[in-house]
């Protein structure tokens, strides 16, 4: 089952809830079909595709209006921010430097840690739009509807509702893959769709040298020396993810193990969990995700004096990190292209003498790249606050 929620937020009813229950069903596939290229013959401004599920579908040659849910949104915001559907009027805002930005602080239209991924850059969550959300997408009248895969979801369901979308709206669905390892071909495939080759190589080439780079070192790392650790999630720490899901395939590719031994819950996930649980995985490093960007207290500052957590090693030795949360969450929620960087700022954490990385000098990188933004040190200071070993 989709959570409707859970993608577009809020309630519909009538015939605009089969619509959204269509448009949230297609979002997320599993692995395992090849890689296509865009391909075709143009005829009459449009051109016949292969998308990265093995879709044919007839996109106009030229691409002006593009919409999004908010994993897309953050894929495709580091190529054409200019093309991507405002909804509200108020996330939608291409990534960059904005007015009235304080140093520290993301630009307009980021998506922020809250809830199951913030408030997306495009809007597709935040708030209850009802009716109106689903209206304003059509009259927007985008020229394709960008759908991606997940990790942990079904193809056939995917394909047949990305499909039926398709038919009911008459707006080109094509589906793109977000899967953390394959986002690099990914941009190669959105090079060829949107003709912008040259933007999408140098993010597709960042990728591909992420991955080789943290692969190679952690390859390295024997079984016996992996860091365990607890992703922790909610404003207590007591909610999580297991391994193999959307949510934690950062701590899956660096090699960690997930200490974390309780069922998924698919879409949403947080499943939650008791102190006691905790404290029986009693993990070496705990790395939190709270959810809210205005937190006064880090993890670490609310469970040091804390008796139940006080005995955990994680917690003893002080190594718990607050997860970077601007522009986008590095880890998870949304997972997304946020995570690359997330690759290496988990392995430098985890692994500082085997993975070697200036934190200060990638992000600016990253962030330059991926959200059109350039940083001041004051501005990465902030980024990575309660972030690092001290």
């Amino acid at each position: 089952m989709f959570d409707l929620d859970t993608i577009l937020g809020g309630y519909v009813v009538g015939k605009w809830l089969t619509i959204a229950l269509c448009l949230t069903s297609f979002i997320m596939v599993v692995p395992g079909c090849s890689y296509k290229q865009p391909q075709g013959n143009n005829q009459q401004g449009k051109v016949e595709i292969t998308d990265m599920v093995g879709r044919k579908v007839v996109v106009p040659r030229e691409i002006k209006k593009i919409y999004a849910p908010i994993y897309g949104t953050v894929i495709l915001n580091a190529v054409v921010p200019e093309k991507m559907i405002k909804m509200d009027n108020k996330p939608g805002t291409p990534p960059g430097p904005q007015p009235g930005n304080q140093p520290g602080n993301p630009p307009a239209g980021a998506a922020q840690s809250g809830g199951q991924s913030g408030t997306p850059p495009q809007g597709d969550q935040g708030g209850k739009p009802g009716n109106d959300r689903y209206k304003k997408i059509l009259e927007a009248g985008p020229d394709i509807i960008v759908a991606n895969t997940q990790i942990d979801m079904d193809i056939a369901a995917t394909v047949a509702d990305a499909d039926k979308l398709q038919n009911q709206l008459g707006i080109p669905v094509v589906v793109i893959d977000n899967r953390l390892a394959e986002l690099a071909k990914t941009y190669d495939f959105l090079g060829e769709l949107l003709r912008e080759k040259e933007k999408t190589k140098v993010l597709a080439d960042y990728c591909r040298k992420t991955f080789a780079e943290v692969k190679a070192a952690v390859d390295k790392i024997p079984a016996e020396k992996r860091a365990r650790v607890y992703y922790a999630e909610g404003p207590k720490g007591l909610a999580t993810d297991p391994a193999v899901t959307r949510h934690t395939e950062v701590l899956d590719f660096v090699g960690a193990v997930n200490v974390a031994q309780v069922p998924s819950r698919t879409g949403p996930g947080q499943t939650p969990v008791t102190i006691e649980q905790v404290q029986g995985w009693n993990p070496d490093v705990i790395i939190a995700n709270r959810l809210k960007a205005d937190d006064s207290k880090t993890l670490l500052e609310t469970v040091i004096d804390d008796p139940e957590w006080q005995n955990i090693i994680a917690v003893k030795d002080r190594r718990v990190y607050d997860i970077p949360k601007q522009v986008n969450n590095w880890f998870d929620r949304p997972p997304s292209a946020n995570r690359v960087i997330g690759v290496k700022w988990l392995a430098h954490l985890l692994y500082p003498d085997v993975v070697k990385y200036d934190m200060k000098k990638e992000t600016k990188q990253f962030y330059k790249l991926f959200y059109h933004q350039e940083l001041t040190d004051q501005e990465v200071e902030m980024i990575l606050n309660d972030s690092e070993q001290k």
